[in-house]
Order: C-alpha cells, then structure tokens, then sequence
C-alpha cells in the first residue's frame, strides 16, 4: 500500500457519500417534490439528532425535535393524532415500544415516534385500504403517500403502526 495507512475518517465519509448516492439512485422514477428532501443535507441532522463523543448518533433525538416538524405541520392541521410528550414507559409500565419506534431523549413520545423524516415520498402501496392515489405524471404508477410512516400495512390500515404498542386494537 502507497502512502501509509489509510485515514480514521475516510471510510466513513465514504459510506456517508455511498449511503447519498443510494438515495439519489432509488429516488429516480418517482414523483419530485418531496417536502422532506431537505433532510437528505447533513447539515440538517442536528435539527433532530444528538450528538455522543462529537458524532452525531442516529438513534438519539433531541426534546425539541417536534419543534422542528412543527414548523412546516400546523397542530390545527393534524386531525386526530397521537398525543405527543407523554413518556409511555413511565405511565403504561407493561408497554413495550418496539426499537424502530423512536423515543426522544428523555423517553417521550414525539412526531417521529411514528412517522421518520426520512425514506420514500410516495410508494406504488397504499398506507391504508381506501388511500386515494397520488396525482402525478410519473410513469409506473399509481403512486400513493408514505405519510412517512414507520409501520403501514395496505389490508389493515392502521392497525400495524398503532397494534405495536397497543396490543388491544
């Protein structure tokens, strides 16, 4: 090997450019205009993520994330919607939240509980059975929003992102 040894931080920034350009690859084909794109810039993590040891961690999310998601998602505008800021651990002792659901950094419920700012826009599978299709001139089609939801199943609606933390739906 030429040089010495490689740099600490090159493989790193590596996967980081690799894991983008994937993004990129499987975005191609489907609608544009996706309103969570700006997330996909790294200079945005730190709006939700924390950082441990001067790294951002992924699977760490600050208390103000929800402030964030609010900024564009008016509370007015939610409809019925899961109530935010309750610490599921503390008040419901038997209830497990699965690992994909995140908690906030102080165990409480938060917007990306259920929902991530990132991954697909629209998808060709309905979230829930009734769903509408998304208008698009895309072709491949028809394209149905994600709602970026963590859990959807197309047969049972909701059930599959609500029943994994409330067993009795």
């Amino acid at each position: 090997m030429r040089g010495g040894p490689t740099p600490a931080w090159l493989l790193p920034a590596l996967a980081g450019v690799f894991c983008f350009a994937v993004v990129l690859v499987a975005s191609d084909g489907y609608p544009r205009g996706d309103p969570h794109a700006h997330f996909r810039n790294p200079e945005h993590c730190l709006k939700c993520h924390l950082t441990h040891q001067g790294r951002m961690d992924p699977d760490r999310f600050s208390v103000e994330t929800d402030a964030v998601c609010l900024g564009c998602h008016k509370k007015e505008s939610l409809g019925r919607s899961h109530p935010r800021n309750v610490r599921p651990r503390e008040k419901y002792r038997k209830m497990k939240i699965p690992p994909d659901f995140r908690l906030d950094d102080d165990g409480r419920i938060m917007c990306l509980t259920c929902h991530t700012a990132h991954g697909a826009y629209v998808s060709t599978v309905k979230v829930f059975p009734k769903q509408s299709p998304f208008p698009s001139d895309s072709s491949g089609g028809p394209y149905y929003k994600t709602l970026f939801l963590r859990r959807s199943n197309p047969r049972e609606g909701w059930s599959s992102l609500c029943g994994a933390c409330h067993e009795n739906l």
